[in-house]
């Protein structure tokens, strides 16, 4: 269970929660049919430890948060790391006691020689079949280092995090692919889903940009402050925080953070609440709804 949850972790670094549960499940769920463990214990754990991971400059809520109230993705980022830490542990803790339920409840367990375990639906995979052509195996310490050298400068905050992604990109494409042909072959094969996420940035900065040039956004917080009682400002932060519970739950996460949290900024700043202040606790509520 523990392990469940530390490989969850890591692989939900790429913050895409989707990666996270199909490459965690495909490892682990043999090794729980095998034990006869509860598999949905193992759901309970990658949920946890993919919903805090996500919360990395570059998974969904942060950087929407970013996008829409106009901050540094490290600003809003850097102060969330002791709050991960400590979801990271309380996650942990949670494998630790569902681990040991299962044990008890499992007791010693007789199990038979590999050769007698069926294979797994789908056929058996071929582990000798040769990777990919695109793969770089032989580049795996290289690239290990580049990105922990990217995220100790994402951490600390020496460039924007556009300009820091930027430059790893060319240095990563260039040692691991360096002929131009092969360097556009690798680009084209992500450029649809880069091509989305490019058109929803534009959508969502047209949106926000309408709203705030035609003044929508000041009235509705106007609106808002006026609703909160005298003495409730200091709140603002709490609020945005239970009201992105349910908003990220019922509506899209698109709809709310573009939407309705500059609504919710522009009120906290009548209160002296940074759109940072903001933007945490948005980004890191909305995690729940996982």
């Amino acid at each position: 269970m523990i392990g469940t949850t530390v490989l969850a972790s890591i692989v939900s670094l790429d913050g895409d929660s989707s990666t996270s549960y199909i490459i965690t499940t495909t490892a682990m769920l043999p090794l729980f049919r095998r034990l006869g463990m509860n598999p949905l214990y193992a759901a309970c754990v990658i949920m946890l430890a993919a919903g805090n991971m996500n919360l990395t400059p570059w998974g969904g809520p942060t950087a929407r948060a970013a996008s829409a109230l106009h901050v540094d993705v490290n600003t809003l980022f850097v102060p969330l790391i002791p709050t991960m830490l400590a979801c990271f542990g309380f996650a942990v803790f949670v494998a630790w006691v569902l681990g040991r339920r299962e044990r008890a409840r499992i007791g010693v367990a007789d199990l038979p020689g590999l050769d007698d375990v069926a294979a797994p639906t789908g056929g058996m995979v071929d582990t000798v079949a040769p990777l990919p052509p695109e793969r770089r195996p032989h580049l795996l310490y290289v690239n290990l280092g580049l990105t922990v050298a990217l995220m100790a400068c994402l951490l600390l905050g020496v460039l924007p995090l556009p300009v820091l992604f930027m430059i790893g990109f060319a240095i990563a494409i260039v040692i691991n692919y360096p002929e131009l042909a092969e360097q556009k072959r690798r680009i084209a094969a992500h450029a649809p889903n880069v091509l989305a996420v490019v058109s929803l940035i534009f959508a969502a900065g047209v949106f926000t940009g309408i709203l705030s040039g035609t003044g929508m956004v000041d009235a509705m917080a106007k609106s808002v402050t006026a609703i909160i009682p005298e003495g409730g400002g200091q709140f603002i932060p709490l609020i945005t925080a239970l009201v992105s519970l349910p908003f990220t739950f019922l509506i899209s996460n698109d709809a709310f953070y573009f939407g309705i949290l500059p609504i919710l900024a522009e009120a906290g700043a009548a209160y002296g609440h940074s759109a940072e202040a903001i933007g945490r606790a948005s980004s890191s509520a909305s995690r729940c709804t996982c």
